[in-house]
């Protein structure tokens, strides 16, 4: 079944417009602006799941590692929803 897969086109047009929205962001914290600082928290919380799924690594002793391969699989989605959420909290913030 592919009736909910992207086309080639609109994969290539949600590229385009993440890599501008980061563009723009860059572009804004290069002249120090922020335009929503609320949104801020989104970050954050992003980074408290990132680090949940980390320390799950780090409980059993494994202090450097990259990746989820190391996490349950719980631990990896909380992992991956972090670092989703950071990214799209920073577009928020910024962009």
């Amino acid at each position: 079944m592919r009736e909910n897969e992207l086309s080639v086109f609109s994969k290539v047009g949600v590229i385009v417009l993440v890599a501008l929205a980061f563009a723009a962001a860059f572009v804004n914290i290069a002249n120090g602006v922020v335009v929503n600082p609320r949104a801020f928290w989104i970050v954050v919380a992003g980074l408290v799941l990132f680090l949940i799924g980390k320390g799950s690594v780090i409980a059993r002793g494994r202090w450097i590692s990259f990746g989820t391969g190391l996490m349950s699989e719980n631990m990896a989605n909380l992992y991956r929803l972090g670092y989703w959420l950071m990214a799209v909290g920073i577009l928020v913030t910024f962009a």
